[in-house]
């Protein structure tokens, strides 16, 4: 499970909406200052994201929650949207310039123009069918209030 500290923002009947701090690996690198694009990424990037979910526990406003995401869910839904579409583009590839030339199209632009409309056709079909799965396998879920952290300036009683 990959967890996140988030803020309850809105809070309606046993749905919550949180917001949580995007944080980018450049915040830790060193060459921040000199880097281009931890400088692009700092002026155009969201600072914070909202999901919305169920809440299994009383919260309010201003609550910190941990949100954890199913790390099977997102292996499986990128190892489908990324890995699969690339093996079809391959393999369209491969048969259009098997089949094309027999039909008089030899010129490797048809090759090419087919394989992308294959691979756009089988992106499209699969991340329709990626919708239609279980949805709770990438659903985002409340797993925790988090506790306050204590101030420094206060002895504990």
């Amino acid at each position: 499970m990959i967890t996140e500290t988030a803020t309850v923002v809105q809070v309606d009947e046993d749905r919550v909406v949180v917001e949580a701090a995007i944080k980018t690996t450049c915040s830790s690198c060193q060459a921040q200052s000199d880097c281009g694009t931890g400088a692009i990424s700092r002026a155009l990037a969201p600072k914070v994201q909202q999901l919305s979910l169920r809440s299994p526990m009383p919260v309010k406003v201003g609550d910190k929650v941990q949100v954890g995401i199913p790390e099977a869910g997102i292996v499986s839904a990128s190892a489908l949207l990324y890995l699969l579409p690339l093996v079809m583009f391959i393999a369209s590839a491969v048969l259009f310039s098997a089949v094309l030339p027999a039909m008089g199209l030899v010129s490797e632009l048809w090759v090419l123009l087919g394989s992308v409309l294959v691979t756009l056709a089988g992106f499209v079909a699969l991340s329709g069918w990626i919708k239609k799965l279980d949805s709770r396998r990438f659903e985002p879920v409340l797993l925790a209030k988090s506790q306050p952290a204590m101030s420094p300036d206060k002895p504990v009683v």
